[in-house]
């Protein structure tokens, strides 16, 4: 079974690179390919310890963290999310009671023009804002991993077409 030489992700026998983090990946017991410097030279490999791969039940990747920045534990992902859910739930909250407290306001002023319309249109292009940002951060962390793992596709199968182009040009020659 390969495993990703980067981030120790178990992989699947025909896979040449990781889908988490798109590095290469190592069979157990074998050194990591070396990745080809500037000038085509190779690095010598490097033995990868038996305990850089991860369990076959191990949970799913976590998204990969900023430069410098250290990769965030299940459990601060999941704090992060709640707190994040409750900030959005407050917005909504705050949203419809003080709405509904300016409906009542015009309401009971006499009805007339709307105006409370207005409020509603502005503070709501805020909520939307927040549903939008709340959506994307905590639902879009998978699109954007399976994202990523398209385009790893799309690049390699167009990789394996240049290589194959090459011989045939040779031969032309």
């Amino acid at each position: 079974m390969p495993y990703c030489n980067k981030c120790g992700k178990e992989m699947d026998e025909g896979d040449s690179f990781c889908h988490a983090c798109g590095a290469s990946t190592v069979k157990p017991g074998q050194a990591p390919s070396p990745a080809p410097t500037q000038a085509g030279a190779q690095s010598p490999p490097v033995p990868v310890p038996p305990t850089a791969y991860r369990a076959a039940s191990a949970s799913p990747p976590l998204p990969p963290a900023a430069p410098g920045q250290e990769a965030e534990t299940p459990e601060e992902i999941a704090e992060r999310r709640v707190k994040q859910r409750l900030e959005l739930w407050w917005h909504l909250g705050s949203y419809v009671i003080v709405n509904g407290f300016l409906v009542i306001v015009w309401a009971i002023s006499g009805g007339g023009y709307p105006w409370f319309v207005w409020v509603m249109v502005g503070w709501g292009i805020g909520v939307a804002f927040h549903i939008m940002q709340y959506l994307m951060t905590v639902h879009g962390e998978s699109r954007r991993q399976d994202m990523i793992r398209k385009e790893m596709e799309k690049l390699q199968r167009r990789q394996g077409a240049v290589e194959e182009a090459k011989p045939r040009e040779e031969k032309q020659e």
